[in-house]
């Protein structure tokens, strides 16, 4: 498993290079710029200090669609914090000191964190691409964080986990197990007598309750079998009770 450590359209050289530096620090060697707005150059090999060789072996693509295929799990990171009274439609984001994100370190293919640009963050669409967000907790009067403190900040919460981590690693669900069992999910919800809204509503939390808990393959397949059944099992029912 390698962590993948990603940034969205960067704006700053200095940022790309301070980030190659905390990743040194931390033990973390690959770094991917999802269409850059700065060459690599100048303050970015200033900033990067003796961690040249992560600079030298960037990868660069036009677009995050074309990257994430290439990883199993995607985590974003945001500023938004939301909690249960927030609105329903939103993601919650997990705080970077919770001991939960050891799972992260337990899987066995490769993971992409996703780190925003540096005067905005990530977009909405790029945030539902996500299948958890973390958030720094920080001072209410300002949340905004510079980009290599806050590449800063996780890595370091993985890197103290790192001797707490479990000493197996699991089979995680890979993408298609994923949107099979989403797939099977919202097969049932469309079959019960919940308004439209709802039942996009419904189907939204499910998928960030499935992003949060670092579902293995095996409880992926076990969860398929018994909504597939359900599934057919309604259907049956709704049929008979028309005649």
């Amino acid at each position: 498993m390698t962590i993948k450590i990603v940034l969205i359209e960067p704006q700053v050289e200095g940022n790309i290079g301070a980030t190659a530096r905390v990743m040194k620090n931390f033990g973390f060697n690959d770094l991917i710029l999802i269409n850059p707005q700065v060459e690599i150059k100048g303050d970015v090999f200033r900033f990067a200090m003796k961690a040249e060789g992560i600079i030298d072996k960037i990868e660069i693509y036009d677009s995050l669609e074309e990257y994430l295929p290439k990883v199993s799990y995607v985590v974003g990171t945001t500023a938004r914090i939301t909690s249960d009274k927030g609105s329903t439609n939103a993601r919650i984001a997990v705080s970077s000191d919770d001991p939960s994100l050891v799972n992260i370190l337990t899987f066995k293919d490769d993971i992409a964190i996703l780190f925003g640009r540096e005067d905005s963050g990530l977009t909405n669409s790029e945030i539902n691409c996500c299948d958890m967000t973390i958030h720094i907790p920080t001072s209410e009067e300002y949340l905004a964080l510079n980009l290599s403190q806050a590449v800063a900040i996780i890595l370091y919460s993985l890197n103290s986990l790192k001797d707490n981590r479990e000493k197996f690693q699991y089979r995680e669900a890979s993408i298609e197990h994923k949107e099979k069992l989403l797939f099977w999910f919202e097969k049932n919800v469309s079959v019960l007598n919940f308004k439209d809204f709802k039942k996009r509503l419904l189907v939204r939390r499910f998928r960030n309750i499935i992003g949060r808990a670092f579902v293995s393959g095996k409880e992926a397949t076990s969860l398929v079998a018994v909504f597939s059944r359900s599934f057919k099992r309604i259907v049956e029912y709704n049929e008979l009770n028309k005649e």
